[in-house]
This record gives C-alpha cells, sequence and structure tokens, in this order.
C-alpha cells in the first residue's frame, strides 16, 4: 500500500517551482511577483506584507517556507490587505493566483495576517487607552485604516509589550502558526519581551503603569478598576491608623491634663491675707514623685506606638509612590481614599476623646 506524500518545506518549495516554469506565460512568477511587490511597497510602505518582505530581504529565512517566496508576500498584499486589491500592480496576482488552487496550496498568503485596517485601528486603540514605547512611531486617528510607518512592527512592539490587552488577539492568533510564530516579529518563547510603561512626569490617563511593585502593572480594564479599589482602600487603612495613634496616646497620657479648678468656699480678702500670712489659700501640693524606669506595661505601649508609627509611615510613603505615577485615576481614587478615611474615623477620634480625656480637657490633636 502507497504511503501518502507529505508536503515538506522543501518539497513545497520545488513543487512551486515546476508550477511556475510550466505555468502559462501570463501567469504571476518570481520576476512579475517580485517587480509587483516593489512597486506596491515603494508606494505604500506600511503595509504589512511589506513589513514581511523587508524581513525575508534581510533574511530568506526569516519566514518558515514557504512564506518568503514573492508570490506569497505578494498575496500578503493583494489577497490578505483587502483594501489593497484594487491597485494595479495587484492585477496579476488576482488573475493568476487568486482562485488558482495550485498557487493558493504552493505560495499561500500568510496566515492570519492582520490587514492594514486592523492593524490601524488596534494601535490607535492601544495608544489612545495608554502611552507605551512605540506610539510614536505611527500617528493614527480615529478613522484611519493606513499609515506610512512600519504598522505590523509597532504593533508587534506593544502586544509584546501587553500580550494580555484585548487589541492583541489579531496578534496571538497570527504567532500561533506559521509564519508567525518563529519570526522576529513574535516572541520566541511565547513571553512578553520585557518592555516597560512609558514613565510620564506629568498627569495622564490610561491604565497600564507601575503601582509600588514590577509585577504590579494592570493590563486590562478589570485589573486597573481592582488597582484604583485597592489604593482607595489603602488611603482609609492609613486614615484609621492614624486615628489608632491618637486614641493610643489619649489612653496612655497622664489623667492630670484637666485644668485645676479653684477651690470652693469663699476667697480670703487682700486684708485678711495682708494680717495672716500663714493661712494657705490653696490646698497644699504634694511632693514631686521620683522618676522611675518604665514598667513591661510601658514598654509594650512603647513598643505599640513605635509599631504603630512603621505601619503608617509605610503606608503613606506607598500612597506617595502612588501618586507620583501620575495616573489621574489612581491620585484621584487615593484622595478620596483619604478624604472618606477622615471622615469615617472623626466621629471615632472625638468619642474617644469624650470618654478617655473628659468634656473640660485642654486635650488637642496634634493633626
Amino acid at each position: 500500500m502507497r504511503r501518502p506524500l507529505s508536503l515538506t518545506p522543501a518539497l513545497t518549495l520545488a513543487l512551486a517551482s515546476v508550477w511556475i516554469a510550466t505555468a502559462p506565460a501570463c501567469a504571476l512568477d518570481a520576476g512579475n511577483a517580485t517587480a509587483s511587490l516593489t512597486e506596491l511597497c515603494t508606494s505604500m510602505p506600511g503595509m504589512p506584507g511589506c513589513t514581511l518582505k523587508n524581513l525575508c530581504t534581510a533574511n530568506t529565512s526569516a519566514l518558515a517556507p514557504p512564506y518568503c517566496h514573492p508570490i506569497s508576500l505578494v498575496g500578503a498584499i493583494c489577497l490578505v490587505d483587502t483594501a489593497m486589491t484594487q491597485m494595479s500592480a495587484c492585477n496579476a496576482y488576482t488573475q493568476s493566483c487568486t482562485t488558482n488552487a495550485t498557487c493558493q496550496a504552493l505560495t499561500p498568503p500568510p496566515k492570519y495576517l492582520p490587514p492594514s485596517s486592523t492593524l490601524a485601528r488596534d494601535i490607535y486603540s492601544i495608544c489612545t487607552q495608554m502611552s507605551m514605547p512605540g506610539c510614536s512611531a505611527c500617528r493614527l486617528t480615529l478613522t484611519s485604516s493606513y499609515a506610512d510607518c512600519d504598522m505590523l512592527t509597532t504593533y508587534s512592539q506593544l502586544c509584546k509589550a501587553m500580550p494580555a490587552m484585548a487589541q492583541c488577539q489579531d496578534y496571538k492568533a497570527f504567532c500561533g502558526t506559521a509564519p508567525g510564530s518563529g519570526s522576529d516579529l513574535c516572541p520566541a518563547d511565547g513571553a512578553a519581551s520585557g518592555a516597560v510603561p512609558e514613565m510620564k512626569m506629568y498627569f495622564h490617563t490610561g491604565i497600564v503603569d507601575y503601582v509600588l511593585f514590577q509585577g504590579w502593572v494592570p493590563q486590562t480594564n478589570l485589573q486597573y478598576a481592582f488597582t484604583v479599589i485597592a489604593c482607595f482602600l489603602l488611603a482609609i487603612v492609613y486614615e484609621g491608623l492614624q486615628a489608632w495613634h491618637v486614641i493610643l496616646d489619649m489612653r496612655l497620657a497622664p489623667k492630670a491634663r484637666v485644668n485645676p479648678k479653684p477651690l470652693p468656699g469663699p476667697q480670703p480678702s487682700s486684708s485678711s491675707a495682708s494680717t495672716d500670712s500663714t493661712t494657705p489659700l490653696t490646698a497644699p501640693r504634694p511632693p514631686p514623685a521620683s522618676r522611675k524606669l518604665p514598667s513591661l506595661d510601658g514598654w509594650k505601649a512603647v513598643l505599640l506606638r513605635g509599631t504603630l508609627r512603621m505601619m503608617s509611615a509605610t503606608l503613606v510613603y506607598a500612597l506617595m509612590l502612588i501618586v507620583m505615577t501620575y495616573n489621574v485615576g489612581l491620585f484621584l481614587a487615593t484622595v478620596v481614599g483619604l478624604g472618606v478615611g477622615s471622615m469615617l474615623t472623626s466621629p471615632v477620634i472625638n468619642y474617644a476623646e469624650r470618654s478617655l480625656v473628659g468634656a473640660n480637657s485642654d486635650w488637642e490633636l496634634c493633626c
């Protein structure tokens, strides 16, 4: 029983050469395809097919066979990039290869290659949502379907940095099979390239920013929403620690904070005071107590106050670093959280002041 013939890359190239050599004179050949590519990429160099052409020109093994063949590269423009099919340089390909099963089998266009309009849409959406390295290379608007920039390389750079973004679904599909997989446009191990969000020292919108840690970089709207909530709650916790510290100071403060009241009864006149200087006007003061080292309970209080101080300092500096991302959403979440936390803890502090110190005290809150 004869085994079925499997099309290896080398056999595919050989069959493609045989088909081109035996095709009618009007059929598209490698020479005509190269001329069409040159014309197409001279007039519109930003097309994704032109990026593949440049890769293959620099390295004939840049893409898996047969995707570096000129006919396959022309198909990347004249068949995949549907908006470009009406260009005159596509006529030969359209007539000879678009509906030719043999041509499509031996020199197919690249699989899952995003067309120019899709690249323009996704790049604009990503760069509007956040500012990242590479966004400045392509200036696009909401209605753009093409730009004279290397759109495929820019799209690759953006999605390598943030592969979880919804706009990178086309990139994942392209990199999931040949010719994308194994090319320089896709990460070799399927992971991100290590590109980092752009650090902007001015107020800006967007969702991608470092938040305290290298691994805390929201990449989707849901992750950003959780980050905003986390900043809001951290600010409330900070205000709670501050209130706890104030209440602890009230509890540990000496009880002799109440202003002394005059003794009851009639006060002596100045004349009687002058005649009888031995009569005391106020109760005698007790002798000053000797100073002692803090007891065990005293050291516990000192440790508690120091721990609270370290915790509140850690939180306040963390909140400061969050604010210094200059991300508008994170800034507002932090400021609103501080305000809400202050409103929540203020009645607790006032109640503690009345309960622990007294209504007639001279206790004053430091801040």
